[in-house]
């Protein structure tokens, strides 16, 4: 068993690739009449979903997902929700890929297409290794970007250009009502319990203490998000940038660092994330198929893997045809859906087994 901190590593990697999932676009476009307090929302749904979904899966110690469910639920019942959750997993993958070549295309003088295949290589050769070997690799990443992250939240804390009245402006709209898009979208940042479903059997269980010490991360990842390319670009100016935080990076000088601008040094970070957390969710796809299929270990890995390539190489491309903005909130909403599905089993088959 592996220790606490790679519990916390599934949150802190879900949270990071928020960027790549647009999510401060998407807060924007409501920046006037409800974002504010919509993230307010997703930070009060977001703590009761991680802490029911805790107070559930801790009764069952060492099991996954199909382990748990298998107890009273019908087979049938079990199939459909792993069904599920495997295409979910496929559709965020896809929608993930694209936006991180979004970014590349937009951005690094690279040749994209190559920079694609070899993405989609990585891919497929990671996410077939042992589960425990892609949390090691999970821990390689999070050590490697935070120190930079956090160079570039001190940078914002220090740097006098900031809009500080723009900040405080923002705060004046927070008499809106909330909007569903708004709240699903800051809701995503809450949601990386779900990876514990296949990876909590190889994660030893954390307390209420670790819990509210994750819940403040995610916050202050999600506010961070939300206010710091505000403070570069004003109100205004945040609904007319494509990729809000690469331009935002740009706008930084990092007087004291090895670069004056670390535009080229965030969209590595940005990668790394991304690749990181798509490695993450293959693989819990692949390993929900397994699952359905009472397949563990066989051909069935296999299929998934197809169909992983066929859907990354058919929706790449049509890249320049696809809305990732409405796909994305499609994506958060059925997210939404399936996770309160997801709690409403946990409390059903606990309720059976007390």
């Amino acid at each position: 068993m592996l220790g606490q901190r790679y519990y916390i590593y599934l949150f802190y990697i879900n949270a990071l690739v928020s960027v790549t999932a647009c999510i401060p676009q998407l807060l924007y476009k409501n920046r006037y009449n409800g974002s504010l307090t919509s993230l307010a929302l997703s930070v009060i749904i977001g703590a009761i979903f991680i802490f029911l979904f805790q107070s559930r899966i801790k009764k069952f110690p060492r099991q996954n997902i199909l382990e748990i469910l298998d107890r009273d639920l019908p087979n049938i019942l079990i199939k459909a929700y792993h069904s599920l959750s495997f295409l979910l997993s496929v559709f965020a993958g896809v929608l993930f890929l694209n936006s991180i070549m979004q970014i590349i295309r937009e951005f690094a003088p690279l040749n994209s297409s190559m920079i694609f295949y070899c993405f989609l290589l990585l891919i497929v050769f990671s996410i077939l290794i042992e589960t425990n070997s892609i949390l090691f690799m999970l821990e390689i990443v999070i050590l490697f970007v935070t120190p930079l992250l956090l160079l570039i939240l001190l940078r914002f804390f220090t740097d006098h250009l900031v809009l500080m009245d723009s900040i405080k402006e923002s705060f004046t709209y927070i008499v809106h009502f909330p909007k569903a898009h708004s709240v699903v979208s800051g809701l995503f940042i809450f949601t990386g319990y779900t990876n514990l479903l296949v990876y909590c059997e190889h994660i030893v269980s954390i307390n209420k203490k670790h819990l509210l010490i994750i819940w403040f991360i995610l916050c202050c990842v999600l506010f961070s998000t939300y206010f710091i390319p505000i403070g570069y670009f004003g109100l205004k100016g945040v609904g007319l940038e494509n990729y809000v935080w690469v331009t935002t990076i740009d706008s930084m000088h990092i007087n004291y660092f090895f670069l004056e601008r670390m535009v080229l040094v965030f969209i590595l970070i940005l990668i790394g994330i991304t690749l990181m957390y798509l490695i993450i969710n293959y693989h819990s796809a692949i390993r929900m198929l397994q699952m359905m299929t009472d397949d563990i270990g066989g051909k069935i890995k296999w299929f998934g893997i197809v169909i992983v390539v066929i859907s990354a190489l058919v929706t790449q491309y049509y890249a320049d045809e696809i809305n990732l903005l409405t796909f994305f909130i499609y994506y958060f909403v059925f997210r939404f859906i399936l996770d309160l599905i997801l709690i409403f089993l946990l409390f059903y088959v606990t309720k059976k087994a007390s």
